[in-house]
């Protein structure tokens, strides 16, 4: 009888399935107490498991045992790198508000221009120190992996509780995108020490000129200039045939929130098709594809975001178990003192390039960084500046470039371990920062967090219409009597040319809303006291005095005919007016003419534009009143005219005794106040007159 025997296919792919979904199950059991209350990022946990069953400790998952030959290896390492990372800065400029490229232009170029120039020198410096007799320019070409920063890592920092309540929203913008838009522009760095290294031996007899010609018509403009353009050709043609696919129901819910990952491959496809950078091609693509932000809002409001997380969360998973599998650890004990990585050398390389890699040019630089508001902004910005799957992706594309005729034989050496123990240090430390922050003392925590600039009450000095209306800010403490506010300094010749020059900047004058600078009126009535009564004690003894010399002049008009009341009650207008200044502003509450300089106003004005015009209507005559219809000045002399036939009317009846009239209020209109009447002297029935 024959034996059957059971065949298992123990695989490198079944294995890497099983580690892959086992540290998915089991991490999805306690991932929001991981990620939300240890504050622990992903990618930190997903390398620790990779070392765990790596090679150097339970030896499940060993990616150098899946191919004999090294280069074979190196191929997959980039095609697996280069996926993740297309997705991923595809998935960044996605997530990016409409337009952003082009409203933070200046933040990006300085990030991506002066601050990752100096960290390639500056990286550069310390790995020439430490791995000598490893020249400079081989320490350019090793410092060019490092220096980008990683879009998975930082997608993992702007995001998260933690950071949605201490980082505020431009900040973590500024973060996604330079990381999203540096991870294909480190070729420029990479290609530039590689086609100068290559003139000691493929290259050898050409001048340093024509090389750089040469790395600046294949890199600069057919790599990262052509890959632009094409990615933002592409990115506009998904946007506009999927909203008219969308607007005609041609295209269902799950392919249209799918629509992106298919983006994504497409682009990083074609693009790799003709040789150009497919990394930066899909980040550009991302931003044009949502760059009047329909895309993005249409899944937010779908609450269809989170698909995008999941492929997220997924291929940063692997690519993070990957990295901690491949980590060589015997090359930094005893077999790798003959390259001389020492362990205390790494370590120290890793402390020193954390420090002083970006963090001194951002502090330098985040006054033309429109982006960094305050120092604690630019202190999170130049800190997190993390070092991932990028790096790994740079490994490769060095190690296939580099001369294998032995010239560059310790470069090739020094290459994979020196770069990946950057890996490692930097998701150790921006993977435990927070955590030790939180947990740490009072000024580590300080230190660390950087809170919200827009939740801050901001004490402010009162506007004009709460300085009318006797309101002022909470904030602000009223001043004591005779005590004046301090005013504001006038700005300089150099901050208003900065503001004119500057004009990208949200402070420019050219940027600033004029809105918000034009006083609107208060709604509420305002009397002629507040418009142009005099404030300095000065001017009010001067018109004090002027009262005190107005003379009292009485005419006896106890025998006057009702033909002559309207010439008395003229002639003794103006005594009126200063004899019966108290009574007057007893009724009225409004100031006599002799109180202010300007034409009385005894009707309530209700916008202080309105002072000027009702001063010129004030002089005009009465026949140019009559013909201003619904207007208070004509409701007034349409009121005087009622008012004496009135008076005529009983000045006729009256007795020879008459009568004594002291005022008379008329209801002018119900939203103006009321109008002052004054009359002439006792006995006579005088003018009604208007004040």
């Amino acid at each position: 009888m024959a034996v059957h025997v059971v065949e298992t296919d123990v695989s490198n792919v079944s294995i890497a399935f099983a580690v892959l979904g086992g540290f998915i199950v089991i991490y999805g059991l306690g991932s929001y107490v991981v990620k939300e209350k240890l504050y622990l990022s992903e990618a930190l946990v997903a390398t620790t498991v990779g070392i765990i069953v790596g090679p150097y400790v339970l030896n499940w998952f060993d990616p150098y045992s899946w191919s004999s030959s090294a280069e074979r290896t190196n191929e997959i390492t980039y095609q697996f790198t280069r996926l993740v990372i297309g997705v991923q800065v595809l998935f960044a400029g996605i997530s990016l508000p409409a337009a952003y490229l082009r409203k933070e232009m200046l933040s990006l170029f300085t990030l991506l221009g002066g601050v990752m120039t100096v960290a390639w020198f500056v990286t550069a410096g310390i790995l020439y120190a430490l791995f000598r007799p490893l020249s400079y320019l081989e320490a350019l070409c090793l410092a060019a992996a490092v220096t980008p920063t990683d879009p998975v890592l930082a997608n993992s920092i702007s995001s998260g509780r933690y950071a949605e309540k201490h980082v505020p929203q431009a900040i973590r913008n500024i973060i996604v995108a330079e990381s999203g838009a540096n991870d294909g522009l480190g070729f420029p760095f990479l290609y530039l020490a590689l086609y100068l290294l290559r003139r000691t031996s493929v290259d050898s007899g050409e001048s340093i000129g024509d090389e750089i010609w040469r790395w600046f018509y294949s890199v600069v403009i057919y790599q990262i200039l052509l890959s632009c353009v094409y990615g933002a050709l592409l990115g506009y043609l998904g946007r506009k045939t999927l909203r008219w696919a969308e607007a005609h129901g041609y295209v269902d819910k799950d392919t249209f929130f799918a629509y992106g990952l298919g983006l994504a491959l497409f682009v990083l496809g074609t693009t790799g098709l003709f040789g150009s950078d497919d990394v930066l091609a899909c980040f550009i693509a991302g931003n044009s594809f949502t760059w009047n932000d329909w895309y993005r809002i249409r899944t937010r409001e779908q609450e269809m975001d989170s698909w995008q997380d999941n492929i997220d969360a997924l291929f940063s998973t692997s690519a993070f178990i990957y990295i901690g599998a491949i980590i060589p650890w015997g090359d930094y004990s005893t077999g790798g003192s003959s390259l001389g990585i020492d362990p205390w050398r790494v370590v120290v390389m890793a402390i020193a390039v954390l420090l002083v890699r970006r963090l001194p040019a951002v502090l330098a630089m985040y006054k033309i960084i429109p982006a960094v508001s305050e120092l604690k902004e630019a202190l999170f910005l130049g800190w997190f500046g993390p070092i991932g799957v990028s790096a790994v992706f740079y490994i490769t594309i060095a190690l296939k470039q580099l001369p294998d005729d032995g010239s560059r034989d310790r470069l090739r050496a020094l290459y994979t371990p020196v770069t990946l123990f950057m890996v490692f240090a930097s998701v150790l430390t921006h993977g435990t920062c927070i955590p030790l922050a939180k947990l740490g003392p009072r000024i580590v925590k300080r230190t660390m967090s950087v809170t919200k600039t827009a939740s801050r009450p901001v004490s402010r000095q009162p506007t004009v219409a709460e300085t009318l209306n006797g309101a002022s800010s909470p904030n602000l403490a009223k001043p004591d009597k005779g005590q004046t506010l301090p005013q504001k300094a006038p700005p300089s010749l150099i901050s208003s040319a900065r503001s004119y020059a500057f004009f990208w900047e949200p402070t420019s004058v050219w940027r600033r809303n004029g809105s918000a600078h034009v006083h609107t009126p208060p709604r509420g009535p305002l009397s002629a006291a507040e418009i142009s009564g005099p404030t300095q004690a000065r001017r009010q003894r001067e018109i004090e005095e002027k009262q005190e010399q107005a003379p009292a002049h009485e005419q006896d008009t106890s025998q006057g005919s009702p033909g002559t009341l309207e010439a008395a009650g003229e002639s003794t207008s103006e005594a009126s007016d200063a004899t019966e200044n108290g009574q007057q502003q007893q009724q009225s509450k409004a100031p006599s003419r002799l109180a202010h300089p300007t034409p009385d106003l005894t009707l309530p004005i209700s916008r202080p534009a309105s002072a000027t015009l009702a001063a010129e209507k004030s002089t005009s005559t009465d026949a140019q009143h009559v013909n201003v219809p619904h207007t208070w000045y004509a409701r007034a002399e349409a009121a005087l005219q009622r008012e004496l036939a009135a008076e005529q009317a009983e000045a006729s009846k009256e007795t020879s005794d008459g009568w004594l009239r002291q005022g008379l209020v008329v209801e002018a209109d119900a939203n103006h106040g009321s109008e002052t009447a004054n009359a002439a002297a006792p006995s006579t029935p005088g003018r009604v007159r208007f004040d």
